[in-house]
């Protein structure tokens, strides 16, 4: 009996330990804006309350430091690449702002929470995705028609041409017309060449 419940209790604990090692690898997209500011969470802190301090890096790979803020110090220190900058600090919940953000600091960051001791570190991702600040413009023209005339509310805009409502009828009859004009030109032609070739004929016999 003793063995069962042993077992129990190591499989909810490999389970508990599991979920966290998953949860610490996960990692939240974040989209902003050129120029904007962007607020990174630390995801970590939902399931890590024992811990010394947290930092943010820059990167997995260099591990490139940016802020650090301990719990028995409540004014956070800048890593040395960061020193002097004031478009970055950390805020009490822990999350990372970043003051008019550029196209460079877009990528990978990481929330490390250090353990005390008897506790796991914990650590959590976030991905940041600059986009170009698109300004929106909207243009409205507002159009009015009445019959026998055209007008328009807005004078500032010569020359605009309004659509016509044209009838099949009305477009039959102009090719019509035009399919005429076109055969009667012709025969026009025709008539008085041959009429000429006959008097240039009656010349030479003459």
């Amino acid at each position: 009996m003793k063995n069962c419940t042993l077992c129990r209790i190591l499989a909810i604990y490999l389970a508990l330990y599991t979920a966290q090692c998953y949860a610490s690898e996960e990692t939240i997209m974040i989209h902003t804006e050129y120029n904007t500011t962007a607020i990174l969470p630390c995801p970590a802190l939902s399931y890590s309350k024992h811990y010394t301090s947290i930092s943010w890096y820059k990167n997995f790979s260099n591990k490139e430091g940016i802020i650090r803020k301990s719990v028995k110090h409540s004014k956070p220190q800048l890593y040395k690449s960061y020193e002097n900058r004031t478009d970055v600090f950390i805020t009490e919940e822990g999350s990372l702002v970043l003051k008019k953000v550029n196209f460079s600091q877009a990528g990978p960051y990481k929330c490390y929470l250090a353990g005390k001791v008897g506790h796991r570190n914990n650590e959590s991702f976030v991905m940041l995705n600059v986009t170009e600040n698109v300004p929106k413009t909207t243009a409205t023209l507002d159009v009015t028609t009445k019959v026998g005339h055209h007008s328009t509310k807005n004078s500032s805009l010569p020359g605009l041409v309004l659509p016509v409502d044209v009838k099949p009828f009305s477009v039959l009859v102009g090719f019509f017309s035009l399919s005429l004009s076109k055969v009667l030109f012709c025969f026009v032609c025709v008539w008085g060449m041959a009429k000429f070739k006959e008097h240039q004929r009656r010349r030479l016999w003459h």
